[in-house]
């Protein structure tokens, strides 16, 4: 029998990249999402507008508990993929449904699982849980490093992680969280740190481009590293405990990253600036992920450079699909 995942915000970014990796894993895939059409998912996966055999798109609202959990029923759900979330601007912008989302909506996902027998839910933490690098000491972030979020957004993710503490003790729900940083690939069009993708797809296509914080450290992961890592989770034998680890990516300086893309399309013109990106000077660009590593026996599968050359083709193989008349 075919296993089946509910992924929420699964046409979005990074749920258009970890829907194609368990699709490819032979696994049903049930997508909720707020936009499920017109979204990065049909730009990744063009042929999911007509096949249903395998991948099903439902929309709703991310509090919406019974709807979810008419979801999970109707279609066998057995494991969960929580990826719903709106980003840091969008919380900025409008803190009522940014902290309702984000909190009220894990605590409804959570709350569907348990009840709808779910066998384990994998869900999105972010690194925003911690504060600026300053009040740390130096090194590598340890996943146990004390959360000092300094926005709306890490505040609500780091709640999350205490609600994912309490689903485990005391509702027995097997749930682990992974705290992303800045994930980046082809199809990402939104959030502050999407300049990395915007500037790879212009280099995809062609065009001329500057790097302008060249020796500005990044924690880079790339999107199919993510989904990686989210199937590894949610297929494990081993029990999630409620924790959340931090995933792993690649700490490295802009001008690396322009070096990479400069690799894979020689004879683009690409330029380095040596401006420091103003909104990151302190903030934290490398994080301890062995703990995932050990318990997981997980390691890094796209270092930076191979990263940046997967974004630069599947950008490519993005926009020959868009072409009318054109093959697939």
């Amino acid at each position: 029998m075919t296993t089946t995942v509910l992924v929420t915000g699964g046409a979005g970014f990074i749920g258009a990249y970890v829907s194609r990796a368990l699709l490819a894993k032979g696994m049903r895939v049930v997508v909720y999402d707020f936009q499920p059409n017109g979204n990065v998912l049909d730009m990744l996966l063009p042929e999911a507008a007509t096949d249903t055999s395998r991948l099903l798109k439902e929309a709703g609202e991310i509090t919406d508990g019974w709807r979810l959990l008419e979801i999970c029923r109707k279609f066998d759900v057995e494991y969960a993929v929580h990826l719903a979330s709106p980003l840091t601007m969008d919380v900025v912008a409008n803190p009522f449904t940014g902290i309702r989302d984000i909190c009220t909506g894990t605590a409804t996902l959570f709350a569907t699982a348990k009840t709808a027998g779910l066998k384990r839910v994998v869900w999105a933490s972010s690194v925003a849980v911690f504060g600026p690098k300053s009040t740390y000491p130096e090194g590598p972030l340890p996943d146990g490093a004390w959360h000092h979020p300094a926005n709306l957004y890490g505040s609500a993710k780091s709640l999350c992680e205490t609600l994912a503490v309490r689903a485990y003790e005391k509702d027995g729900l097997d749930v682990v969280g992974l705290r992303l940083s800045v994930v980046y690939g082809a199809g990402r069009l939104r959030g502050y740190m999407s300049y990395p993708s915007h500037l790879m797809r212009q280099a995809a296509s062609g065009q001329a481009i500057h790097a302008a914080y060249g020796p500005q450290r990044l924690h880079w992961q790339y999107v199919d590293e993510v989904a990686a890592m989210i199937g590894t989770a949610l297929l494990a034998e081993r029990p999630g405990g409620g924790r959340t680890y931090n995933a792993a990516g690649d700490s490295r300086a802009w001008r690396e990253a322009a070096a990479a893309i400069r690799a894979a399309r020689p004879g683009l013109a690409v330029t380095v600036g040596e401006e420091r990106d103003p909104a990151l000077t302190d903030t934290v660009e490398d994080y301890d992920a062995s703990g995932f590593a050990r318990d997981y026996s997980y390691r890094l599968g796209w270092p930076l450079e191979r990263g940046v050359r997967d974004t630069l083709d599947t950008y490519g193989l993005m926009s020959s699909a868009a072409k009318p008349g054109s093959a697939g």
